[in-house]
């Protein structure tokens, strides 16, 4: 009996005492909302502002992966009313931006889908910065930049106002976007007013 004990006790330590690393932490999630709802008009969406003009493009025939998850969107098939915004982590007026999109898609939750494109980026910068700012709408992932050259390859910061019909009714690509210019575009071009 006593060597039998002696023997559990000396396995125990043994046990206790092996040089076997803990297995790695589980990499943190991003912090993006998941991608599913993207492709369906947002629940609260009001009537587009009219008929899309004639040159209004449609979105590119694109797939792109969503940050958040494994699931893939079909970027022609968002439906809006939509703002898609891409960025970088690397780019400045981007960052600047950034809290101005969140707070948006908080104020419109339901009635727009706020969506960004991390753009020519690694998913480790893009979703260090996105947790810095509190940045939690949907965001899809292109690292080879597909999106923005099938965009004519304008630079970054680049937003699209995109009607119920996956139609870019808006390209904004100038100073990084505020509040207040945001939401006059919101309402100029996809007919979207906040309170």
């Amino acid at each position: 009996m006593k060597r039998a004990a002696f023997f559990l006790v000396a396995t125990l330590l043994v046990a206790g005492c092996t040089d076997d690393p803990e297995p790695p932490p589980e990499p943190a999630p991003a912090p993006f909302a998941d991608c599913a709802a993207l492709t369906a008009p947002p629940a609260q969406a009001t009537a587009s502002p009219g008929p899309a003009p004639a040159a209004a493009a449609a979105l590119p025939d694109i797939a792109l992966p969503c940050f958040t998850g494994d699931a893939t969107v079909q970027v022609s098939a968002i439906r809006g009313p939509a703002i898609v915004n891409l960025w970088g982590s690397w780019c400045a007026p981007c960052r600047e931006e950034l809290p101005a999109f969140q707070r948006f898609a908080d104020r419109a939750a339901g009635k727009v889908h706020v969506i960004g494109i991390d753009t020519h980026d690694t998913r480790e910068a893009g979703g260090s910065l996105a947790e810095d700012l509190g940045v939690t709408y949907p965001n899809l992932y292109d690292r080879s930049e597909r999106f923005r050259i099938k965009l004519s390859g304008r630079p970054l910061p680049l937003t699209l106002f995109v009607d119920q019909q996956g139609k870019i009714r808006h390209l904004y690509n100038e100073a990084a976007l505020d509040d207040a210019t945001l939401a006059t575009l919101a309402a100029r071009h996809l007919g979207v007013t906040l309170p």
